[in-house]
């Protein structure tokens, strides 16, 4: 046998023997955290769109992730409180885990980033009919940038709505001051943009601001340590999946709902096996962050996310991408297998 042969069976047992003992490594703690008594679901919301106003064509209806129908966000709220799960803020999240507090039989957090004005409008009348907590992470001073991302679609919330909001069981937290990159700042940068952040937004509400969620996946050992030293007591970033009492609480994962989520699948995406699931998609969605930086990783979504493909990379789809993709895996290495006994 020549040498062309044998390195390809040390590739292929590389690939089918090697990975995948890894793979299941990683699927297995995977699986135990999601199966955990001390699961606490974290959702993650963006903004609403009106979808009265995207059926009459004024509103564009182009973004598959990071926006959610404002009807189906009612329904999402509704199903919750008929299935009896127990909304909580981060402070009882907190006592839970320290076991000042005890644990509800179906807790979970209902989380938004930016703080957008549709949070107010759309969202806030929702969690205050069925009385439900939510905490919002306001970036009190948004960058060019993000503000021309949701130009003539939607706004920020003022002082006053942030008032009212924290006044009435919705949290006000800290998404940094203006909403950048925090891992492309100087350290300086990175301390004025936490400390800013929560000393306005203390200001603005007469509320402690002790919980962050990191911006544009801006996230890394040394911004973990800044925020502690700025008082964070949690700290939300990029990861995926159920928060558990083995969760870093300055690492938190959480779960992004989608604009294809319905309630049915929300209520599902909070069971231990859909968790699972979640998980596994999640970090695959991470690759292009891991591999070339948050810079190379949103070229790559807002490439992946545009129509005819956008659609494709949702979660659901995603789902069952990984199904098809993990079978031919399987049938591939069976394949080598047999290839090894009859050669």
């Amino acid at each position: 046998m020549g040498a062309g042969p044998l390195v390809l069976d040390a590739l292929g047992m590389l690939v089918f023997v090697g990975a995948p003992a890894v793979g299941a490594a990683w699927l297995a703690v995977a699986w135990w955290l999601e199966h955990r008594s001390d699961r606490i679901p974290i959702l993650l919301y963006h903004r609403l769109v009106r979808k009265a106003d995207v059926d009459l064509g004024t509103v564009a209806d182009d973004e598959p992730v990071w926006a959610s129908y404002d009807t189906v966000f009612a329904a999402q709220m509704d199903a919750l409180r008929e299935a009896g799960f127990t909304t909580l803020d981060f402070d009882e999240y907190l006592e839970i885990r320290s076991g000042a507090r005890s644990m509800p039989s179906r807790p979970v957090i209902v989380t938004f980033d930016d703080g957008y004005l549709s949070n107010y409008t759309l969202a806030f009348p929702t969690l205050r009919k069925n009385g439900q907590k939510a905490t919002i992470f306001v970036a009190p001073e948004p960058d060019a940038e993000t503000r021309e991302l949701v130009a003539g679609i939607d706004g920020f919330l003022s002082a006053e709505q942030m008032k009212d909001l924290a006044a009435n069981g919705v949290s006000i937290q800290s998404h940094s001051l203006t909403h950048p990159v925090l891992t492309e700042l100087s350290p300086e940068a990175v301390d004025y943009e936490l400390a800013e952040s929560r000393r306005r937004l203390e200001a603005i509400t007469g509320q402690p601001v002790r919980h962050l969620a990191i911006p544009r996946a801006g996230y890394s050992r040394a911004i973990r340590a800044r925020a502690r030293r700025h008082g964070y007591a949690t700290v939300c970033c990029n990861n995926k999946g159920t928060s558990t009492g083995w969760s870093d609480p300055l690492a938190l994962p959480r779960i992004v709902i989608e604009r294809d989520t319905s309630p049915g699948d929300l209520l599902r995406s909070l069971t231990p096996r859909a968790g699972f699931a979640l998980r596994v998609v999640g970090n695959l969605k991470r690759v292009p962050e891991r591999l070339g930086g948050v810079r190379f990783a949103q070229r790559v979504r807002g490439l992946l996310y545009r129509e005819p493909f956008g659609r494709l990379f949702t979660t659901r789809n995603l789902k069952r991408g990984v199904a098809v993709a993990g079978a031919g895996y399987l049938a591939a290495g069976l394949l080598f297998a047999w290839h090894l006994l009859h050669r």
